[in-house]
């Protein structure tokens, strides 16, 4: 049998703990030498300033983790049942995953856990410059700011009356 990569299906938020008790049990059956590798996406984390400081993390692919290795049939039934796993999807015909395109997603989540995190500070109620885009040089007033979205919705007046606009964080400019 080959080593080829699975994917397990966790609650999400509980990860890292699976991994643990996956790692434990392999290393208690003693198989641990037919696994090369286990990843758990990495947050990615989205950084928004506001009055009291917050963070905002997002997690990219919540509820999976992979497994690069050989799994008979016995031990992903035991890994099925760590408490937290849902289910443990590969190795047949239907669900192959390549290990191309699995070293590539690889790649990209770690690139994007190095970037670094914007720092915004908007508020209900500011006054704001529009820089960039169809509405640049506007004045307007933050209506809501969806950090998730990495957007605010400003009221801007368009020939008199308020119109909402919705612009993303780096096309604007605190007044």
């Amino acid at each position: 049998m080959s080593k080829i990569w699975y994917s397990v299906q966790v609650w999400s938020g509980l990860e890292e703990k699976v991994k643990e008790e996956v790692e434990k049990l392999l290393e208690k059956a003693g198989i641990k030498d037919k696994i090369e590798k286990i990843f758990v996406p990495p947050p990615k984390e989205i950084e928004c300033v506001f009055s009291p400081e917050k963070q905002v993390v997002q997690k990219f692919y919540s509820g999976y983790f992979l497994i690069f290795g050989e799994l008979d049939e016995e031990i992903k039934e035991e890994i099925k049942k760590i408490e937290g796993v849902l289910d443990i999807v590969g190795g047949d015909r239907v669900y192959i995953f390549r290990t191309d395109e699995v070293e590539k997603l690889i790649s990209q989540l770690v690139v994007e856990e190095i970037k670094p995190k914007p720092r915004y500070q908007f508020m209900q109620g500011d006054r704001v410059r529009i820089t960039e885009g169809p509405f640049a040089n506007f004045i307007g007033i933050v209506d809501e700011v969806k950090p998730d979205k990495g957007k605010v919705k400003v009221l801007v007046s368009i020939f008199g009356r308020e119109t909402p606009v919705e612009i993303e964080f780096a096309y604007l400019q605190k007044i």
